[in-house]
């Protein structure tokens, strides 16, 4: 019997195999395009980064005037010139002027570590931050921006190795300092540096986190708005694939409602009155949809047309729909007596075959075609107001659950002679 760890075991095979080729081709791969949120997020990070050199260069100011009280008068003013300009970069970009917020930083921060390594060589290892000066112009300059970029990073590297070459006397006099104060600055440049980069990396996490959550955020939106217009299924798909989505779906029901005497109270109303009537009423339709499971296809006025059996296939569907329409008659009935406005709904239904598909490229929609929906048409248009007019193809799948009245043989544009029947009530 295998033991549970048997998975974990070493197996020099798993090493042995050909590497995954799409691993090479992906560190190949160019770097994307900045987006504006990638752009606003180094604006943020060089912000950031300005206040931090101004608080510790106001840092080491304090610790020169303590420790090389005599001797660092010269990193004193060096230190208060670098705030000085630290602070135009921070004016800079509180006026909106990012570019020239960073390239106050840039050159500043190298001019800045340059001259110290110059003056005290590796006595005080300050050529650490030339390497923080490195990642800010790797994070705070996107690729297209190669020139900056790659100045300020070429700069930085020679001013690290600048400060590894130098070796003998220091121009700024350190010969009376004591060794063991020169080796907690020295400590104290690697610990500064090494937070600083840490401190780096770590806003811009927090910049790349804060964009994907607005991204996740736009993402939901733009999910709700796309499961509003279309099918959740389909907009899956949609959104997955990039493909014409057109499918063949061999049994539905389709249904069709008409407010019979909404014409001619709308033309007697202000528009407002109009569309919030119609507001009203698709709008309890659209719930009575949505709790039946059915799948609201669209409006044109006020015609309202439903399907269920697509997208997603369901073996009751005529008997979902032959409910539907039931309570679609009861929800008008409701109104009617809300309003006291003499509104009736004819309603239609067939079952058969459709092609379902999404058109279009700006306004898309689902949407349904075949004979089954131009028989079910047919099926509303040629019935009365209050009563649900069915085929012999949707009497036949739902007559075990639901009494349905014969109407006889009528004459169908298109169709010629029909057998047809009311739908009346659900068997008790």
């Amino acid at each position: 019997m295998k033991k549970p760890d048997d998975d974990c075991a070493f197996d020099p095979r798993n090493y042995l195999r050909r590497p995954d080729r799409g691993f090479w081709l992906d560190l190949l791969t160019p770097m994307p395009t900045a987006t504006d949120h990638d752009l606003h997020r180094r604006e943020r990070l060089a912000r950031y980064s300005l206040g931090a050199s101004l608080v510790i260069s106001a840092f080491y100011v304090l610790l020169t005037l303590i420790t090389l009280a005599r001797e660092g008068q010269v990193l004193t003013y060096l230190n208060l010139g670098a705030m000085a300009c630290y602070g135009m970069g921070m004016w800079a970009a509180s006026l909106g002027a990012h570019a020239q917020a960073r390239l106050w930083l840039m050159v500043t921060l190298e001019a800045h570590v340059g001259v110290l390594v110059w003056i005290t060589g590796n006595a005080l290892g300050v050529g650490m931050y030339a390497l923080v000066a490195a990642v800010l112009a790797r994070t705070l300059y996107s690729q297209k921006e190669t020139l900056p970029r790659f100045t300020f990073i070429s700069g930085a590297m020679l001013i690290l190795l600048g400060s590894m070459a130098v070796s003998g006397q220091a121009v700024l006099p350190l010969e009376n300092v004591p060794d063991w104060m020169l080796s907690t600055m020295r400590m104290i440049n690697a610990v500064m540096a090494l937070e600083a980069i840490v401190i780096i990396l770590a806003v811009f996490q927090k910049e790349v986190l804060r964009s994907e959550q607005n991204l996740i955020v736009e993402r939901e939106r733009s999910d709700r708005l796309l499961h509003a217009v279309l099918p959740r299924k389909i907009a899956l798909e949609l959104r997955d694939r990039d493909r014409m989505i057109a499918d063949h779906h061999p049994e539905v029901t389709v249904l069709f409602a008409d407010i019979a005497g909404f014409t001619p109270w709308a033309s007697q109303h202000d528009p407002e009155v109009v569309v919030g009537l119609l507001e009203k009423i698709f709008t309890r339709f659209d719930a009575r949809v949505n709790a039946a499971g059915a799948e609201k296809i669209k409006t044109i006025g006020d015609a309202y047309m439903v399907i269920s059996g697509a997208p997603d296939p369901r073996h009751d569907h005529a008997h979902v729909m032959a409910q539907l329409a039931l309570d679609l008659v009861e929800e008008v009935k409701a109104i009617r007596h809300e309003t006291g406005i003499a509104l009736d709904l004819r309603l239609g239904m067939h079952t058969g075959p459709v092609i379902a598909g999404v058109i279009g490229a700006m306004r898309f929609t689902y949407d349904v075609w075949g004979d089954t929906v131009n028989t079910a048409s047919r099926m509303e248009s040629h019935g009365e107001p209050g009563r649900v007019q069915i085929s012999a193809e949707s009497r036949e799948r739902v007559q075990d659950q639901f009494y349905c009245e014969l109407r006889g043989s009528i004459y169908v544009k298109g169709k010629g002679e029909m057998e047809t029947w009311w739908l009346v009530g659900k068997h008790s």
